[in-house]
């Protein structure tokens, strides 16, 4: 990650312009303000501190997010995967997805997606050439993400696929076309492919979550706080896994997080599978199926 603060970014589902500036605040940035990064300017961390005065889990959040991904993407590998799709990329930071599968399955291949071109610009340098690729695309475009050329230089859409959306859904519009896009996604998933997401929720906590929420969309105009059955409904007929659909650090914890360290349960994430479903034979004329 470079040392410097780089050009604007905007995070998928957030719309981007060519006339964004350094004075105007961005998730992206942001979120890696709150992870220790180095690609920020000062509006970015003026709002961050800003919403952490408002609310002190946002930083703590965004740690949970990063340690959910890390245990998301050990999962995926443990059960098979070894090719992943990062929808929402953001910039570059600590233990990315190639990073963490390559420390489970040499063999790894990973696709990013965001659709600033500033990012492409500063993460491509930091990928495994043949292993890994950046790509200019936005979920709310899903078949054009999945028919672009370069997707297919690393993934076979017909082989199981490990696909992670985090810390994007809750900057998306809840409306038909939302849902359209996903749907999409779904269907052009192999059989035993998994899907992992996680987004601000309001079960647990509502008070909470609305105060982060608008923090959020105040700073940036964009977003939609849901509940955990509103984000279930991204998953629709996949098979969610143990142990469902939880706060960040009750998903399949492997090493203790210092309380001080535990956020309030305001964003849940989850891991689905497409089922690998089976062809039953036609029963022959007179022989009832059993």
């Amino acid at each position: 990650m470079a040392d410097d603060p780089v050009a604007p970014q905007a995070s998928p589902g957030i719309e981007h312009d060519a006339s964004d500036a350094p004075d105007i605040p961005n998730v992206a940035r942001i979120y890696d303000y709150f992870l220790g990064g180095h690609t920020h300017y000062p509006a970015d961390r003026a709002a961050a501190d800003r919403i952490t005065a408002a609310n002190p889990q946002a930083p703590l959040l965004a740690r949970a997010m990063r340690r959910w991904l890390v245990r998301v993407v050990a999962a995926m590998t443990a059960e098979g995967i070894t090719q992943f799709l990062d929808l929402g990329a953001g910039l570059p930071t600590q233990d990315n997805v190639h990073e963490v599968a390559a420390r489970h399955h040499p063999d790894t291949r990973v696709v990013y997606v965001d659709n600033d071109p500033v990012v492409l610009a500063q993460g491509r340098p930091l990928l495994e050439p043949g292993r890994s690729v950046l790509l200019l695309g936005d979920v709310q475009d899903m078949a054009s993400v999945l028919d672009h050329p370069d997707l297919h230089t690393l993934i076979d859409l017909t082989a199981p696929l490990g696909v992670i959306v985090s810390g994007v859904v809750h900057f998306l519009p809840e409306t038909a076309a939302t849902a359209a896009q996903f749907a999409t996604l779904r269907e052009r998933l192999a059989p035993g492919s998994a899907l992992a997401l996680n987004s601000l929720v309001s079960d647990a906590d509502p008070t909470g979550a609305t105060t982060l929420f608008r923090l959020y969309q105040g700073e940036t105009g964009r977003g939609q706080l849901r509940t955990a059955d509103q984000l279930r409904q991204f998953f629709a007929d996949f098979t969610l896994q143990r142990p469902g659909l939880v706060p960040l650090d009750d998903w399949r914890p492997d090493v203790p997080v210092p309380p001080s360290a535990l956020p309030e349960p305001l964003i849940w994430g989850g891991m689905a599978r497409k089922p690998s479903y089976r062809s039953t034979p036609a029963p022959r004329p007179g022989i009832s199926p059993r």
